[in-house]
């Protein structure tokens, strides 16, 4: 091929490739798929205490809490020889704080008002009443009992209080033994326990307790034991409202448990029958008076009989009882009414009171405080 013919060719392909090329299109914009930004959530720590509306934790220091505003903790913590305590504590954002403590299968219950000190995540509680435990904020909604060495309880058993979602008010109500006396229609009421005098108030269920001191001659005008759960007002006044009255115990009066000096005067609680321990939340409690006599209640009926009694030796006639049948309690009933009249000796063993049948203890009882 010469030189023209190669030109000539070249000049042909060149043509042919600008006839078959397309227009240039310009690229379709590319849309931006925005994600939504989720916020990192912090890694949780052992005890990390997070943000929300009570709680505002630092962002390098979780170790504030900040009350600002009333607050309830409620559960149930282990307890040492028994089935548990139940706790109900309310932290006040003015620096105060009430609390309930009930020991489940007692009958004893324990209301401590004091103030709070927060220190880190820990919480105080200080009053001059009696002792209670510190606890610490594991979170903004439940805290943690901690031991003697200021470190939390660590335990398979739950030692955690919860915070209730609303506040709620303490539950006054209580077992209560002391002293009741009528004087011109103000009844006031003397607790054995804590030597606090209260008046009672005028109600429906206060009524029946008051025309009963009233109409027995032996009664009226005089102090006497008497046994009733009560609710205790949450205002200065302290006065109290009789939710359920059991029964005055002439004759006996406040013990004093440092010194149990005598079997007779003194309203005893039963413990145990042979090997059996009573539930305290049946309320054995019985009475020797000066008189030859003795009465009480069985957990579930009232008694009463003659006894007599000989240095140590002992002997009480056949009961005299109502006849009201209830179920839980029959069993220990019938067991310790049957063994109250077998009883042939009769002890005082420090604060404990034994009776004994064949030289075996067949009932153990302790003076009852409510």
């Amino acid at each position: 091929m010469n030189m023209k013919q190669s030109f000539i060719l070249s000049a042909l392909v060149l043509a042919l490739a600008g006839c078959s090329q397309l227009p240039e299109q310009a690229p379709a914009p590319i849309s931006e798929v925005s994600e939504p930004v989720v916020a990192a959530e912090p890694e949780l720590v052992e005890n990390e205490v997070l943000n929300d509306h009570i709680a505002q934790a630092q962002a390098t220091d979780f170790g504030h809490i900040f009350i600002d505003r009333d607050m309830s903790f409620i559960g149930t913590l282990p307890c040492e020889g028994c089935p548990g305590v139940k706790y109900h504590v309310n932290l006040f954002q003015d620096g105060k704080f009430e609390a309930r403590q009930e020991f489940i299968d007692r009958h004893e219950v324990n209301l401590v008002k004091g103030t709070w000190l927060l220190e880190g995540r820990v919480i105080h509680l200080m009053s001059q009443q009696t002792k209670i435990p510190s606890f610490q904020f594991v979170s903004n909604n439940k805290v943690v009992l901690l031991d003697e060495a200021g470190k939390p309880v660590i335990s398979r058993d739950n030692y955690e209080l919860v915070r209730s979602n609303n506040f709620v008010k303490l539950d006054t109500s209580m077992q209560m033994l002391g002293m009741y006396q009528v004087i011109d229609n103000n009844a006031v009421f003397t607790s054995c326990t804590s030597g606090e005098k209260s008046t009672i108030a005028m109600t429906q269920h206060h009524i029946p307790m008051l025309r009963s001191y009233q109409t027995d001659k032996n009664l009226n005008g005089k102090p006497v034991i008497a046994t009733m759960i009560a609710r205790q007002s949450q205002k200065e006044d302290k006065m109290l409202f009789v939710e359920k009255f059991e029964q005055f115990w002439p004759g006996a009066t406040c013990p004093n448990t440092l010194n149990i000096a005598k079997v007779q005067g003194i309203v005893w609680r039963v413990e145990r029958v042979k090997f059996i321990q009573v539930p305290q939340q049946y309320n054995l409690r019985m009475l020797f008076n000066d008189n030859a006599k003795l009465y009480g209640f069985s957990g579930c009926n009232v008694f009463n009989a003659s006894y007599s009694q000989s240095s140590n030796l002992l002997k009480v006639n056949p009961l005299v009882s109502t006849k009201k049948y209830c179920a839980q309690s029959n069993y220990y009933e019938s067991n310790f009414t049957q063994h109250l009249q077998m009883a042939d000796r009769i002890e005082l063993n420090g604060d404990k009171l034994q009776l004994f049948h064949n030289n075996e203890v067949v009932v153990e009882m302790k003076p009852a405080l409510n």
